[in-house]
């Protein structure tokens, strides 16, 4: 084998070796915020998803908070319209993109304010 042929060998296998590092499953730091309907408890609707580019307490961290201000508010509308609160029902946090199988928390957490438990880095 002459040497051009032995560099262009070496050459298209780097480039291959590129291409195919590039093509490496990323990890998936997304969470997806979800909510079950005071109709049937065990449904599990995607409300929201947190996948910005950030680390994984940054989008977990945003989904709980976002959880806990969504129960907050719902527990506060009952109370002003004078219903007594849908036990069973509310806003949770899972990690990864949506996904319809999957069990229902029985309780959720609640608070207002909410600040993120994560470290945001502006």
């Amino acid at each position: 084998m002459t040497e051009k042929a032995k560099r262009l060998r070496t050459r298209s296998l780097l480039l291959a070796l590129v291409l195919i590092g590039g093509c490496a499953a990323k990890p998936d730091n997304s969470y997806s915020l979800y909510r079950n309907s005071p109709l049937d408890l065990s449904e599990r609707v995607r409300f929201a998803t947190f996948d910005a580019k950030e680390s994984d307490d940054f989008n977990g961290g945003n989904c709980r908070m976002a959880a806990r201000l969504l129960n907050a508010n719902v527990i506060a509308a009952n109370k002003a319209l004078g219903k007594p609160p849908i036990e069973g029902a509310g806003f949770w946090c899972e990690r990864g993109t949506y996904t319809h199988s999957g069990t229902v928390p029985k309780k959720f957490e609640s608070s207002f304010p909410a600040d993120s438990d994560s470290p945001l880095k502006w």
